[in-house]
Parts: structure tokens; sequence; C-alpha cells
């Protein structure tokens, strides 16, 4: 009884008043033939009739006419929301219907039990009609199953244009609630309307009567058939045939998801488009296979962003995003898949604010992996998202951060062997607030500037915290120069910081530098541990001959003495070239 109360209610009113039940609906007398004449005929009444009740029940007049032809906007304008006064209980009951039907035909429904029970209405001969198809909105199986027969009895009553809009939806309850005869009933008659029979509908409800009756291979042929149609009926057919292929092993979670993704260019803007969305994510979620969930997230995020399901999919999304990029950071998956993966995503998460944390992840894995030039490439692309994120929100990203990725976009293009352009990176970025980080900074611009050969502006680099790699650059850049005691000055530092670390070849040009800028006793002090360095017992006795402290010369000796020294320099130039040549 609760569906018969629903449809008095929709404006309001009052529970304690008591209405008759309305005329029948005499629908039958609209034709599609003479919609046109009817329409005009009606719509002059509208206009001719006086203020008041009479021009309130010739708009009614025209509602229904709307509501016989399924024409919901049309006539729901002309109804109103509102039930016009001076309406004697008989229209009053009669508007209610109608407001009512609308609200079902529209697919909203009416709430059930909103009034008491009103015992007159249950002898209205369209109320188990339009109880039926309520309970189809409001998914009230009992009321469904209590009003069915009496619907597919009322029916025929109806013009075609009606029937046709509402026997599916009862073919649909009759599978629904298990009423298999009257499901027989129904598809029968179909056959009176062999449009609608031709149409996706008809074969995806017998789909549903054989899936429900436990015949897989008919119900896959009707499936398909109906899946070749444009409509809704088509789509929920491909959703039907993924969900019923899956269970039965016809389908494997790959082509399951290709066929989902069809069914989503087929048919979109709807729920059925979104359930397909959900079947995707859910597939690819459950079969391992995370950015085609992660795809079918951000489908759902990007194009229904005010639905329910929105707010699921971004918390799943959350949880995924975090889980893939793990995976590819540490290994698990191929840097091949990891690259896809991360391309594919980009698309449709690149505006999150925490994206860029993920992508950073990836760009490193690019790098330790030796793909310096696509590495930079990936640290570029998030400092441009990350500086139009600053453009709206100047504090959404610290200068500390901008600098960090600019320092790790020089680093991957160093490593490549592209020192003009990370040199380029380095020399137009911000610089770190913070002073270890910029100690940093200026270590790697200094390194780069002097593989791109420009020496004077690496020396210049402000770094006050020195490594032992640094304090080697800074030596062969003295070296380079020509600048012999810097030189020395930085390879002394550099041996007594990390005297575990100083190669053959800081040793040789320690001693090359020392020698030459006249420092014989750093000379000789090297000179008594390179055995130790080059191991080799013949370049220690010629290192230690030509470093011997020399007799005092007499003037006629000069010449000699001269000669004796540059014999020197050519011997621990050999020196020198013997152990770079060692990898010293």
């Amino acid at each position: 009884m609760g569906g018969v109360l629903a449809l008095c209610l929709l404006s309001g009113g009052a529970a304690a008043e008591t209405l008759p039940a309305p005329p029948p609906f005499d629908f039958a007398q609209y034709t599609q033939a003479g919609f046109l004449a009817d329409r005009d005929a009606l719509a002059a009444g509208v206009a001719a009739a006086e203020p008041g009740p009479s021009h309130a029940i010739a708009r009614l007049d025209l509602a229904e006419f709307y509501l016989a032809h399924v024409m919901l906007p049309e006539g729901r304008s002309v109804l109103g929301d509102e039930m016009p006064d001076g309406l004697i209980p008989a229209e009053q009951a009669r508007w209610r219907a109608i407001a009512a039907g609308f609200s079902i035909m529209e697919g909203m429904g009416v709430p059930t039990g909103t009034l008491l029970p009103n015992a007159d209405w249950a002898n209205w001969q369209d109320y188990h009609l339009w109880a039926a198809l309520n309970a189809i909105t409001q998914g009230d199986a009992v009321e469904l199953e209590g009003n069915l027969a009496g619907a597919a009895d009322r029916l025929p009553a109806y013009p075609p244009v009606f029937v046709e809009a509402c026997l599916p939806a009862l073919l649909e309850g009759a599978i629904a609630v298990k009423k298999w005869p009257l499901a027989q009933r129904l598809s029968r008659d179909f056959d009176g309307y062999p449009e609608l029979k031709s149409q996706p509908v008809y074969s995806f409800l017998i789909g549903r009567v054989a899936e429900q009756s436990h015949h897989p291979d008919k119900a896959y042929a009707a499936y398909r058939e109906a899946a070749k149609g444009q409509d809704r009926y088509a789509q929920r057919a491909r959703l039907a045939l993924v969900s019923l292929g899956l269970e039965h092993g016809a389908l494997t979670p790959d082509q399951g998801l290709s066929m989902l993704a069809e069914a989503n260019l087929a048919w979109r803007g709807d729920r059925f488009d979104l359930q397909a969305l959900e079947q995707r994510a859910h597939l690819g979620e459950t079969s391992g296979r995370d950015v085609d969930a992660l795809i079918a997230y951000g489908e759902i995020l990007t194009r229904f962003p005010e639905r329910p399901q929105a707010r699921a999919a971004a918390k799943a999304a959350d949880k995924l995003l975090k889980a893939f990029y793990a995976k590819g950071a540490a290994g698990k998956i191929s840097l091949t898949d990891f690259a896809e993966g991360h391309q594919r995503l980009e698309a449709y998460y690149e505006v999150r604010p925490d994206f860029q944390t993920y992508a950073e992840q990836f760009a490193d894995r690019l790098l330790e992996l030796g793909a310096t030039t696509q590495a930079a490439t990936e640290y570029r692309k998030i400092r441009e998202a990350l500086s139009a994120q600053r453009k709206d929100n100047p504090e959404a990203v610290s200068q500390d951060r901008m600098a960090y990725l600019a320092l790790r976009e020089a680093e991957a293009l160093a490593r490549g062997g592209q020192f003009a352009r990370a040199a380029k990176v380095l020399e137009t970025s911000e610089r770190p607030a913070d002073a270890q980080e910029l100690n940093q900074f200026n270590a790697l611009q200094a390194r780069v500037l002097a593989e791109a050969g420009k020496t004077d502006a690496a020396l210049q680099a402000k770094v006050t915290s020195h490594s032992a790699d640094h304090l080697r650059l800074q030596a062969r850049l003295h070296w380079k120069k020509g600048d012999w005691k810097a030189a020395t000055r930085s390879y002394r530092e550099l041996w007594k910081k990390a005297p575990d670390d100083f190669s053959e070849t800081d040793a040789v040009e320690l001693l090359l530098a020392a020698y030459r800028s006249g420092d014989l006793t750093t000379a000789r002090s090297v000179a008594e541990v390179f055995p130790r360095l080059a191991g080799r017992e013949d370049l220690n006795k010629l290192v230690a001959s030509l470093l011997a402290e020399p007799a005092k010369l007499s003037p006629l000796m000069d010449a000699a003495a001269r000669d004796r020294l540059r014999k020197a320099d050519d011997a621990l130039e050999m020196v020198g070239s013997e152990a770079k040549q060692a990898g010293g």
C-alpha cells in the first residue's frame, strides 16, 4: 500500500486529508495519428480558459496528453510544481497522480510510505501499474512483486508509445523478482511491437533470462546480439558479456579490460558508462594490473567528479599510485613497464599536488639505471609543473625544492656527458636557501663548469665544505692552469683529508706540482711513499735520484744543472703519464 500513497503525495499536502481515488487514466484516447490535432485542441483550451480552476483543469488535460505520449519535459512544464488553488478533491487527486506519473517516468519515482495508506486509492484501476513502475525506480522488490501481475493486466489499456516505454522495465522487473510466468508473458508482448523487439533491449533481456536460468551459452549469444546496438541496453549487454565471460573462464583479465575500455568509448556520460569504469578498476586491481585500474579511477575522477563513486576512486587511486611507484623505484617491475605506466598515468594525475613526488621516483629510477637523458627530461618536467603551481600559490613549493630538482637535472645531464647543458641548468636555477644544500649545489656547478671547459668559473664556485672529490677537482683545475702552488696546496689538503682515497694519479700530480713550484720538501715526502702508490721500484728509484738534494754547484756547472732539472721534469711527466694510463 505504500506505493499507493506515494502516488498521491508529490506536492506535499495533507496527511489528514482524504482524497478520493482519481478517475482511471484514459491514455488510449491519444494516438500517434491524432497527435497534432489533439495537441492543438488542448493548447487552444488552455489559451481560452478563464483564470482559476477552469484554466488549471485545461492545463491538467494538456499535461496528461504529454504524459500519455511520454513527452516528459513538455508535460512537466505545463503541469507546474505546485497544485493550483481551487480544484475540487477529484481534480486534486488527478493532479497528484499525474505529477507522480511524471516523476516515475523520469526515473526519480516518489518516496514510498510518505502518507498513511488511503484505502480508496487501492481500488484505482491504474494503481498496480504505477505502483510497480514506482517500485522499480525505488528498488523496492516487495512492492514490485505485489503489483507486477496487476501492472501486466493494465498495461494493454495504454497507448503503444507508452507501452513501448514501460514494457522493458516491467520485463526486467519480472526477471529481477524471478516471476518467470510473468516474464514469459511480458516477453511475448514484445511480439506486438516488432520495432521494439528488434532493438538491443529485447536481446539484452532475453540474455538476462537465460543467465538467470543458468544457460550461459544462450545468455552469451543474446548479449552479443544486444551489444551490436548503440543505446544503453547495448552498453549493459557489453558489461554483462564481460562479467559472464570472466565468471565462466571464457575471457582473460586482459580481454575483459580491453572490452570494458571499448564499452567506455561506445557509450559515455551516464551510470552505465560509470559502471564500466568501476568494473575496469575492480578487474585491474584484482588481477594485478595496477596501471589499468589507475586509468579507470582517473577516468572516474575526471568525468564523474561530483558522483559519490569519485570519493572512493580517489581513495583507491591514492593507495595504488603509492604501490605502483614504490614497486617501480625498487626495481620490482621492468623499466619498460614502469616508463609505459608512468606515461599513461601522467595524463590523469599530473594535476595532483602529490604526483610530482611520484614522478621524481620515476626520474630517480631512470638515473639509477643510466638513462641520463630521459631522467633529465623528467626532472625538467617536474620543475615546470611545480613552477606552474607556484604561479598560483608562491608558497606551494619551496625554493630549496626547486633548486634540488635543478640539481638532479644537472646531475643527470653531467652523468651523460652533457656538461654545457648541465651548467646552463644550474646557471639559470634558483639557489637553495639551506646552507648544506647550497654547498652541494655549488660543488656540482663547479664540476660541470670544469667539464665544460670553464676553468676559471669552476674555481670561483663558492664551495665552503670541501669533499675529497671537490678538493681533487680544485687541484686538477689549478694544475690545468699551471698554478703549481695552488695545485700543491689542494693536493696536500686532499692527502691529509682522505689518505685512503689518495690515488697514484693524485700522488704523481702532487709530486710534479710541488717540484715545479719549488717545494722540494713536499716532493720528497711524496717520493718516499711513491712505491706504495705506484708499486713500481724502478720508478721510485728514478724519482728518488731526480729529487736527491744536489751538492752546491759552481757557476761553471750551472748549464749542466739546468739540463739536469729539465730531465727531471721530463722524467716526472713520464711518471705522471704512466700513472694516469694505469688508471690511478
